[in-house]
């Protein structure tokens, strides 16, 4: 009786699960987006929002400018943008730093998600 309702129980879970839809959106899709540092002039765009994203403050987190603006161009992907506009990149250490100390490191970046009409 046991074994039934155990084996009854992994199989919803499993059909359920086995129905879940997931949207990954790769370095190569967000990499389509393009990245504008002042507004362009030769398209005109709508503005669908901010985009930010902040780093994690430990070596495994890519606090470089690139690594960021990866960040920002999946966000506005998601959003359906086309562009984003940099409006802030920054890059900073908090602690001590100096002679044999060690500060720790960390990123923040805000964009504008645009995208251009026909």
């Amino acid at each position: 009786m046991r074994f039934k309702a155990v084996l009854t129980s992994l199989l919803l879970t499993l059909l359920f699960t086995g129905c879940a839809k997931t949207t990954v959106v790769t370095s190569d899709q967000a990499s389509k987006v393009q990245v504008f540092y002042t507004a362009p002039s030769q398209q005109q765009y709508e503005e669908l929002g901010l985009v930010s994203t902040q780093t994690g403050q430990t070596i495994f987190h890519d606090r470089s400018n690139e690594g960021m603006l990866i960040k920002l161009q999946e966000k506005a992907y998601k959003m359906g943008a086309d562009a984003i506009i940099v409006r802030s990149v920054d890059e900073s250490t908090w602690g001590f730093v100096g002679d044999n100390s060690t500060g720790f490191e960390k990123g923040k970046a805000t964009a504008v998600a645009i995208r251009f009409k026909s």
